[in-house]
C-alpha cells in the first residue's frame, strides 16, 4: 500500500524522510514553491489534489484558477503524477458526482490518471461503467464516519472494475492498518510531515522490530 503525505509547505526540508519511508507527496494548491522539481529530481512519487477540501475547511468555494495553476506548474516541472483528483464537492453526494462529470468529460479529457472522489451519499450503483472509463482511481473522501463505513465497499468496487482505490486522510496507525486490511492501494495524510509523526510509520511498517528483538 502506497502512503502519500502532504506537501511540506514548499521547502521540502523533510525530503530525506520522504525517501527513507518511500512516501509519495500529494501536491496541493498554493504550497508548492519550487519543490516539484526537487521531488522529481529525488524520485519522489507525486499525486495531485484539487484543493477542494482545503477550500472547504477555510470556508471558501473551490478555486479552479488555483487548480489549473497547479496542473500547469506540475506539467512544466516535469511531474508525472500517479493520479489527479478530479474536482469534487466535499460531502456533496450526487451533486459532487455531477460536478466531477463535467470536469472529467469536458475539461480534463485526455488525462489517463484521473481519480474520482466519492462523497457522502454516493453508491457504486450511481457510477456507470461508461463514465468510469474516464478514471484510473476511486478516491474515497467524504466525512470520516461515512468514509470508514463504506471504504471496503469502494475498494471492492474499484478492483472489480480494474481501478485502484485511494483513501484520503488516513494518518493514524489504526486507520493505516484498516486501509491495508481492506485492500486499499494507497492512502494519504498531511500529519506525517506536519506533525513529524514518523513513529506511526515506524510502527506500521515494522521498522526497528529486529533491533527490539535483540535487546
Amino acid at each position: 500500500m502506497k502512503i502519500f503525505t502532504g506537501n511540506p509547505c514548499g521547502n521540502y526540508k523533510d525530503i530525506d524522510k520522504l525517501k527513507e519511508y518511500d512516501l509519495g507527496v500529494m501536491l496541493s494548491v498554493g504550497k508548492n514553491g519550487r519543490g516539484i522539481k526537487a521531488l522529481k529530481k529525488e524520485g519522489v512519487h507525486t499525486a495531485i489534489d484539487n484543493g477542494a477540501f482545503m477550500a472547504f475547511e477555510k470556508g471558501f468555494p473551490f478555486n479552479p484558477t488555483l487548480f489549473w495553476k497547479l496542473l500547469g506548474d506540475a506539467f512544466l516541472d516535469g511531474s508525472k503524477p500517479e493520479f489527479i483528483v478530479c474536482p469534487d464537492i466535499v460531502a456533496g453526494g450526487l451533486k459532487s458526482l455531477e460536478f466531477s462529470k463535467k470536469w472529467a468529460t469536458e475539461k480534463l479529457v485526455g488525462s489517463q490518471v484521473l481519480a474520482l472522489a466519492v462523497q457522502d451519499g454516493m453508491e457504486p450503483k450511481h457510477i456507470s461503467d461508461e463514465f468510469l472509463t474516464n478514471f484510473s482511481h476511486i478516491f474515497v473522501g467524504g466525512s470520516v464516519e461515512w468514509k470508514w463505513e463504506t471504504a471496503k465497499t469502494w475498494v471492492e468496487f474499484a478492483h472489480s472494475k480494474g481501478k485502484k482505490c485511494h483513501i484520503g486522510r488516513c494518518g493514524t496507525y489504526d486507520r493505516l492498518c484498516e486501509a491495508r486490511d481492506i485492500g486499499a492501494d494507497s492512502v494519504d495524510s498531511t500529519s506525517f510531515v506536519r506533525n513529524k509523526s514518523w513513529h506511526i510509520l515506524d510502527k506500521f511498517l515494522g521498522l526497528g522490530e529486529e533491533e527490539n528483538l535483540l535487546l
